[in-house]
């Protein structure tokens, strides 16, 4: 056999091995989460406020610290690590009443995307469910396990020849009585890892106002993203500035002014959002009509988080 065809034959042998060697090789990834940054979204405002303590729940059971993937062959085990204990606490569901209505439950959960398929993997007090597309599997208790501050948790990829796309984990703490909605009795807590960009959710005013009129403004930014806790600066186009999240300003000249506001996270990442506004030397402006609509809007963006939990939950336990 000739020297060359020797040389092809090995390159071939070499590339097979390489392939098979490829299919069981581990890969792995490690997200780190910064401390004391689980929020809060209240439900009245839309606000998403860092919280270190809380009378209904250790804060520390759902601070994320550290989460891993690590693959091997077609085998995934994913790992969350939080800064207190794992809690087995409730259930989202009550899988033999079918009760929908009560919450007051402990969640933590997994969803990793790779290059063929969406996994979710969702773990509540000694119970946890795998989604692969429209399939859900319960895992068994020889696939998950707590120890202390760490939950694993080990299955197997449709393929091993998928590859790792991302992969974000989530703790959450739901307490609430659909069947008595009292809005002082919503409590929803979460951290997420890795945090979403900073986004501005939405800045309100009114358009038009008069000279010597308190106008009101508001911001809220998007929940659960950036790096909490958030410093708020609004512009008012006037050389007015304020601090705080929904502030008030009275304008001394008529004109044309645009208002700007800014918010910068932890990580000194900053957004901002702009708008305009017509000041009058006389008569009144429409800051109450607005005010109206923005109270109907925050009722409506609670009603939205509170469905939109229902939903979610119900989708991932079905």
């Amino acid at each position: 056999m000739k020297p060359r065809t020797l040389w092809t034959l090995a390159m071939m042998v070499c590339s097979l091995f390489l392939i098979a060697t490829c299919s069981v090789e581990a890969a792995d990834v490690t997200i780190t989460d910064g401390i004391d940054d689980v929020s809060q979204v209240d439900y009245f405002t839309g606000e998403t406020t860092v919280v270190t303590s809380h009378p209904d729940i250790t804060v520390a059971d759902l601070d994320l610290v550290k989460a891993t993937y690590t693959k091997v062959g077609q085998k995934v085990t994913l790992t969350l690590q939080v800064r207190g204990n794992i809690l087995d606490r409730g259930q989202i569901v009550d899988l033999e009443g079918g009760d929908l209505s009560t919450f007051d439950t402990v969640e933590y959960g997994f969803q990793l995307i790779t290059s063929e398929q969406e996994y979710l993997v969702s773990y509540s007090n000694k119970t946890s469910t795998l989604s692969k597309g429209d399939e859900q599997i319960n895992l068994t208790s020889s696939d998950f396990s707590v120890v202390g501050d760490t939950l694993t948790v080990t299955f197997d990829l449709l393929s091993s020849y998928e590859a790792y796309e991302n992969l974000t984990v989530t703790t959450t703490f739901i307490k609430a009585d659909l069947n008595n909605p009292d809005p002082a009795d919503f409590v929803y807590l979460s951290d997420i890892a890795p945090n979403p960009p900073l986004e501005i959710y939405m800045i309100d005013a009114s358009n038009i106002g008069s000279v010597g009129e308190t106008i009101q403004f508001n911001g809220s930014v998007a929940p659960f993203t950036g790096q909490p806790p958030y410093r708020y600066q609004w512009n008012f186009g006037d050389q007015g500035t304020s601090t705080e999240l929904n502030p008030t300003h009275v304008y001394a000249k008529d004109g044309t002014y645009t208002y700007t506001f800014t918010v910068t996270d932890q990580a000194d990442v900053s957004v901002s959002e702009s708008g305009t506004i017509t000041i009058s030397s006389g008569g009144g402006g429409s800051s109450g009509s607005i005010s109206n609509q923005m109270l109907l809007f925050l009722a409506i963006l609670a009603i939205v988080i509170i469905v939109g939990v229902v939903i979610i939950v119900w989708i991932i336990r079905r």
